[in-house]
């Protein structure tokens, strides 16, 4: 079933199959998401976001921060092993740290591909994106999102 926004009419995207939020991905666009469920549809209260101004600089800090949490608390639901391994090879390969995956979503997408077999990277993949999914308004976390469900 193709859903098409409410106010660009272009198709949304629903980031966690079966949760039946539809989320628009034109980031010109004002309309958040739709619940299909329920047919409550939220819109962007904010007319300015990542203007790429000093402003941006500022406001991209809780937006590392809220992406690294969610990456840790999803690598933390698969077991300690796995956090420790991907915390430990994104210092060793990249001299970094889950907040710097926001904007480097390659960095944690290759440690996932080369170190645990694909149904482990889709499982880490799928919480990660149903932690973000309500914040996929955000321009810079629909694209981290984007990047970490590519295909190689």
């Amino acid at each position: 079933m193709i859903v098409n926004c409410p106010d660009c009419n272009k198709p949304l995207i629903e980031f966690d199959i079966g949760s039946g939020n539809y989320h628009c991905a034109n980031p010109k666009c004002n309309f958040q998401y739709i619940e299909i469920m329920s047919g409550k549809q939220h819109r962007k209260s904010i007319t300015v976001e990542e203007t790429g101004s000093e402003f941006d600089s500022l406001d991209r800090k809780p937006k590392r921060i809220l992406v690294g949490l969610a990456i840790e608390s999803s690598l933390l639901n698969m077991g300690h092993s796995i956090f420790d391994k991907v915390t430990s090879k994104l210092r060793e390969d990249y001299d970094a740290s889950v907040f710097d995956c926001l904007d480097n979503p390659q960095y944690l997408k290759r440690i996932l591909d080369r170190n645990f077999n694909k149904n482990v990277g889709e499982v880490v993949v799928k919480s990660i994106k149903t932690v973000l999914g309500e914040f996929a308004y955000y321009e810079s976390v629909r694209e981290f999102l984007h990047h970490l469900a590519e295909e190689n």
